[in-house]
């Protein structure tokens, strides 16, 4: 019987060859494996670790493979020992791969719903000073404080553990990576505010806290120096964080510092909605000196003044004469007292020509002949174009002085002092055609609303139409709005468009019953505008036919 054939030297290669691939490849998979097993049963890993912990199993398995080479291919050929290296990299490689690409991701965070919610991200200590854990410790401490200082309409909570931000930065002239991740932390939580700060401690013991807000831009379209990320005055500790009384009143001040923020933010919010009695309500209190430690408040006096002129003036549209010119001088006692050279100076001294506009007006709504002061317009024109040129006002400021520049030719123009010699398209062709920017919808619905009643004054009826419609798509206050679309409704009318006439008169008074509940305007008024609605579309009915045009 013939022998057997023997298992050559390939065939005891070829096993050991598949012994030595399986062996570096369960080693390659093993350390990635087990780092999915530990995340996947909740105990997940932070970057650091988790690059520490695959570098060393990089050496481990570097060393494996180089024995290997050594002792087995180490007679091979250049080629085969790196197609050796090749591989066993590809496999460590792939292994990493699948970590990375089967790895839970990180747990959303916790959302708030509230309307001015704050979140507090920690307390970054200075040197290393004090221990991370008291910093957390105050940081809870504070949220819990902060809960019922905020409107009934927000939220505290604290996200130290949650979220980690570069908040040494806060030290720093560039910001660019803190101001990143913090706008993505507030759009992942719908924060309003983020609260945080630096905390710094001297050899003697002394505690110094340096509050860091973060306001969301579109929270402040109007006061864009509390925008992003901005540093408060140093509160003082003398005894450190471990005196109980210490911590109190610091705790107590931090705590009254953004409150006082929230208020004001939500006295803008009441602002813009149209509710300008309740905003002076607040601004009041907040202007209260016995509220105000000296000048150590996130929210500036000059401010606080600054938005309390802004309120009395929309506060001064829906009252009678008398008491509309009351509330305008009002405001413009707030407006002389800002400092010149304060961040708000420039912008108040735009405010006081607006304010003088109004009170040229001599309390009227309109610019009839007869009813306005033409020097004091005319006064208010040349200020209002030097305005327009002052770098010191941005251009946001520019634009606005530009386009009350037009209002002011417009009145006037209306009050037959003055000639229509394109002064008044000039001065709002900017507007119409500026960026879309934060705080420049309502400029642009302003600009096209002066554009369209110029253009109907020039007989160009169709252009008027076009520019107030392009006004009522931009503006969001309720009274200029329904204004606006008793504009649209006169000009439809005259053109015996019925159609458009009617739509607008229901849509003018829908507007001016929101403007009644908000309690911008008075019920008499509401019901005085209502009756010339409705003779103004039965008018038009016997004058053009039932129908009319049935084209816009």
């Amino acid at each position: 019987m013939p022998d057997q054939p023997r298992e050559g030297p390939a065939a005891s290669e070829s096993g050991l060859s598949l012994w030595v691939w399986s062996l570096l490849g369960l080693f390659a998979a093993c350390v990635p494996g087990a780092l999915l097993v530990v995340e996947k049963s909740g105990s997940a890993l932070s970057p650091a670790p988790l690059v520490l912990v695959i570098l060393a199993a990089l050496a481990g398995y570097l060393v494996a493979v180089r024995v290997v080479i050594r002792d087995r291919f180490g007679q091979r050929p250049r080629r085969a020992r790196l197609l050796v290296w090749a591989v066993a990299a590809g496999l460590f490689l792939g292994s990493v791969a699948v970590l990375f690409a089967f790895r839970p991701p990180p747990p959303p965070l916790t959302r708030m719903s509230g309307a001015r919610d704050v979140a507090v991200v920690g307390f970054a200590g200075h040197d290393g000073r004090p221990d991370k854990r008291v910093l957390a410790d105050v940081a809870a401490d504070f949220t819990h404080a902060m809960a019922g200082r905020i409107p009934t309409a927000g939220a505290v909570r604290d996200y130290t553990g949650e979220v980690s931000l570069p908040l040494t930065q806060l030290e720093e002239a560039h910001r660019d990576a803190l101001e990143h991740e913090t706008s993505r932390f507030a759009d992942e939580s719908d924060a309003e505010i983020v609260v945080s700060g630096l905390v710094a401690t001297d050899p003697a013991g002394q505690t110094t806290l340096r509050p860091a807000v973060y306001v969301r831009a579109d929270q402040v379209p109007d006061a864009p120096e509390l925008a992003s990320w901005f540093l408060g005055a140093p509160i003082l500790m003398a005894r450190g964080w471990e005196s109980a009384q210490g911590r109190a009143q610091l705790r107590t001040e931090l705590t009254r510092q953004i409150g006082a923020l929230a208020q004001f933010m939500d006295a803008l919010d009441t602002w813009r909605n149209g509710r300008p009695a309740r905003a002076v309500q607040i601004l009041n209190g907040l202007l209260d000196p016995t509220r105000r430690s000296g000048t150590d408040s996130l929210v500036p006096l000059d401010l606080l003044r600054l938005f309390h002129g802004h309120a009395a003036e929309a506060q001064a549209v829906g009252e009678p004469a008398d008491g509309r010119q009351k509330l305008l001088q009002q405001a413009r006692t707030d407006y002389l007292t800002i400092d010149d050279g304060s961040a708000a100076g420039r912008r108040a001294a735009l405010s006081l020509q607006y304010n003088a506009y109004l009170r040229a007006r001599n309390g009227a709504q309109g610019c009839e002949p007869g009813t306005v002061n033409g020097r004091e317009l005319a006064d208010v024109s040349r200020a209002l174009r030097a305005l327009a040129q002052d770098r010191g006002l941005g251009e946001l400021g520019r634009l606005r002085a530009t386009v009350n520049l037009g209002q002011a030719e417009q009145c006037r123009i209306t009050a037959h002092l003055a000639k229509d010699n394109g002064a008044v398209q000039r001065a709002v062709a900017p507007a119409l055609k500026a960026p879309d920017i934060t705080g420049s919808t309502d400029i642009r619905a302003l600009a096209a609303a002066i554009a369209a009643v110029n253009a109907n004054d020039r007989g160009d009826v169709t252009s008027a139409i076009r520019y107030i419609r392009l006004a009522i798509a931009n503006g969001q206050d309720l009274q200029q709005r329904a204004v606006w679309h008793g504009l649209l409704a006169t000009w439809s009318l005259a053109r015996c468009d019925l159609r458009t006439g009617r739509t607008a008169t229901q849509d003018a008074l829908a507007q001016l019953a929101a403007a009644e509940r908000a309690g911008r305007t008075s019920p008499q008024l509401h019901h005085q505008l209502e009756q010339a609605f409705t003779t103004q579309l039965s008018g038009a009915e016997r004058r053009c036919g039932a129908v009319g045009q049935e084209t816009r």
